[in-house]
């Protein structure tokens, strides 16, 4: 009898307790099962998203092996992916045809873009060497400088202090350009001969026009 009484007495007091947790319990196996079938919707929306971003990426990729990138395209990859690489990557290929092209003021706007999208990684510190090499050659020395006026992870070392030994030569700061090349030439690898040499050859041409100063000065001095 005791036993039997011990049982309605469990059975009342889980009907107590159910009655006032309930719908709590209820409440959370709703979001429960919601946010599963809501995180597969969005990893689903995720996949989605990247198959048509790799599409198009596909799609401008031969566009530009015909030798006519689409424009339109890579803007479409960018409003679409904004934040990804395949959106990174579009916009570095569009500065780089832009660049071939002569149409630096296109490559500016596209290298800018990355760098309004991200700040920091491998797309950021390319962008910005690129965008600096693109300044360069516009005779934009000083912005130039200020863009790699960074500290660069160890792989994009090398490529920032040639860049800035290139803008500073372009000011006619010979010692200043020397040693940035000097600096990105003790940054090279055994595998980056064709850059050894290049930093060589900038290195002699500036010991070249620094004899060349020299003399003219001599011969100016000496009259």
């Amino acid at each position: 009898m005791s036993t039997h009484l011990t049982e309605e007495e469990q059975l009342e007091a889980l009907k107590r307790w159910w009655s006032e947790n309930g719908k709590w319990v209820v409440t959370a196996i709703v979001l429960a099962v919601g946010g599963y079938f809501g995180w597969n919707a969005w990893q689903d929306q995720r996949t989605g998203q990247a198959l048509a971003a790799s599409a198009q990426y596909e799609a401008l990729l031969r566009s530009a092996d015909g030798g006519d990138l689409n424009p339109g395209l890579v803007e479409d990859i960018k409003e679409t992916s904004r934040s990804s690489q395949y959106a990174y990557n579009a916009a570095f290929l569009r500065a780089q045809n832009a660049v071939q092209n002569d149409e630096l003021a296109t490559a500016v706007n596209e290298l800018q873009w990355i760098l309004d999208q991200t700040s920091r990684g491998a797309a950021a510190e390319l962008a910005r060497v690129r965008l600096a090499r693109v300044l360069i050659a516009q005779a934009d020395y000083e912005q130039a400088l200020e863009l790699l006026d960074q500290s660069p992870s160890d792989s994009f070392a090398s490529k920032y202090a040639e860049a800035r030994g290139d803008a500073l030569l372009g000011q006619g700061d010979h010692a200043r350009a020397r040693a940035a090349y000097r600096s990105a030439l003790s940054g090279l690898g055994p595998e980056s001969q064709s850059r050894a040499v290049l930093l060589e050859m900038k290195l002699d041409d500036l010991a070249g026009a620094t004899t060349s100063s020299r003399e003219a000065a001599a011969e100016e001095n000496a009259s």
